[in-house]
């Protein structure tokens, strides 16, 4: 099983990174393949379509973005615009019924709902099977480093091997692996 971590982040090797590779680590401990896709330097058509290649490779995904305005950042945003669903003659549909697992970061406590707007969008539009509750990481939850403390290290290694489980029950199952978006 191969899991592709999509870093959202605009600027790269930040928080999220951080907090996406303690998630890889985890499902590594179930001897899963883990690779980053990095956002951060995508801004033009070229770049997401390599995107879009990479995540057609792969067969479980973290979705991580810091919260901006309430929702996850512009390169996540743009990525998911341009990503096939199975829809209207499209013949890829990459994430859809895959295991997703979903990572943000932001300043605040408040922010943490912005983990509602991303989950609607990749199991509601999408069709993903998303791990909830999903992870959020203010910024207290970093040293000064910008490391994740080992509380949150630890949640999210387990949020990446609860993603690995439920990526093998989907491939393990015929109806999992039926559903599709409604529309």
């Amino acid at each position: 099983m191969n899991v592709l971590a999509v870093d959202g982040s605009p600027t790269g090797s930040g928080r999220t990174g951080a907090v996406l590779a303690e998630v890889l680590a985890g499902a590594e401990e179930l001897g899963t393949r883990t690779s980053v896709l990095s956002l951060a330097e995508a801004d033009g058509d070229g770049e997401l379509e390599a995107a879009v290649e990479a995540i057609a490779a792969a067969d479980c995904f973290v979705f991580g973005s810091p919260v901006y305005r309430g929702s996850f950042a512009t390169p996540l945003k743009r990525l998911l615009d341009v990503l096939p669903r199975g829809m209207w003659g499209e013949t890829q549909a990459p994430i859809t019924a895959r295991a997703v697992a979903i990572v943000m970061t932001g300043a605040t406590w408040h922010h943490y709902l912005g983990l509602q707007d991303l989950r609607n969008v990749l199991a509601g539009f999408f069709g993903a099977h998303v791990l909830t509750p999903g992870l959020y990481v203010p910024a207290e939850g970093f040293d000064a480093a910008k490391r994740p403390l080992e509380d949150v290290a630890a949640q999210a290694r387990l949020q990446g091997r609860a993603l690995a489980e439920l990526g093998a029950a989907i491939a393990g199952g015929s109806a999992l692996r039926a559903i599709r978006p409604q529309a």
